[in-house]
């Protein structure tokens, strides 16, 4: 069965309002806030008009958030920063959340994870990826799973993620960062060697830039991740119920709607 967006979020609210979900503040704090990266990710996030979001428009993640507070019965909120400046807003706890992360020991500081045996609980992950590299089709670049060959102008990502981080202790990143969009494009122009991109991210912008012809995934992936929403460590001091009763309503919701959420977006 093909479920547009419009179909599957009014089949996904009919089955909630059948099975009686009901909003419950115990534990729970009446709003939260979510911050994610002002860029156009599909299928995952689509950056808001006029920071307007709405179920069924703007992306996999933001739907998922949209359906795990809902019910809860907690109002969410969103805004749409660069990525670095919605780190900086979780340490403050100016906002509640921030997706997607991927955990590493030092991003602790940022945020609350959720943990199992001081290891992060995938139980608990918003979603599952693959890294990729994007090179130019007539490209000497490769990489057999643990070092890369063909390097001349170096491989970017963006600006503070992981991929960055991996980049750099392999001696390969470029001197500069570039936003997907724009180190996709240098790399169809010969300027840039790769670009490491989440790969459903990576199939969508080279698509949507035209790129399709000039620009392929390397084989093998750079790495595999899942991702997580943190939470501030004001909200776990203030609500110590409510990391994990979000947590679980966010799994809840993946599991539910996921894989139909992203196969309409990857559709749109």
């Amino acid at each position: 069965m093909v479920f547009s967006l419009r179909s599957l979020c009014f089949f996904i609210g009919s089955m909630l309002c059948a099975a009686g979900v009901q909003a419950t503040n115990d534990g729970l704090p009446e709003q939260m806030t979510f911050c994610y990266e002002n860029q156009n990710y599909l299928p995952f996030i689509r950056q808001a008009e006029d920071g307007l979001v709405v179920e069924g428009k703007n992306g996999v993640l933001t739907d998922l958030v949209i359906q795990a507070t809902g019910k809860l019965g907690v109002k969410a909120e969103f805004i749409n920063k660069p990525w670095k400046r919605c780190i900086v807003l979780l340490q403050s706890g100016e906002v509640d959340g921030i997706f997607a992360a991927i955990w590493q020991p030092e991003r602790e500081k940022w945020g609350v994870f959720p943990k199992h045996q001081e290891q992060p609980d995938e139980r608990y992950k918003i979603w599952q990826v693959n890294y990729q590299i994007y090179a130019r089709r007539d490209s000497a670049l490769d990489w057999d799973g643990k070092a890369f060959t063909g390097i001349v102008t170096g491989v970017s990502a963006p600006l503070g993620y992981v991929a960055e981080k991996k980049l750099q202790q392999l001696g390969v990143k470029s001197r500069s960062s570039y936003l997907p969009a724009d180190g996709l494009n240098l790399v169809a122009k010969h300027r840039l060697d790769g670009y490491v991109l989440e790969s459903s991210i990576g199939d969508y912008l080279t698509r949507s830039e035209g790129l399709e012809s000039d620009v392929k995934p390397l084989p093998i992936p750079f790495f595999s991740a899942d991702w997580y929403l943190p939470l501030s460590h004001r909200l776990a001091k203030k609500y110590p119920q409510a990391p994990i009763l979000f947590w679980q309503a966010l799994a809840e919701a993946r599991e539910a709607h996921g894989e139909a959420l992203k196969a309409a977006y990857q559709g749109d």
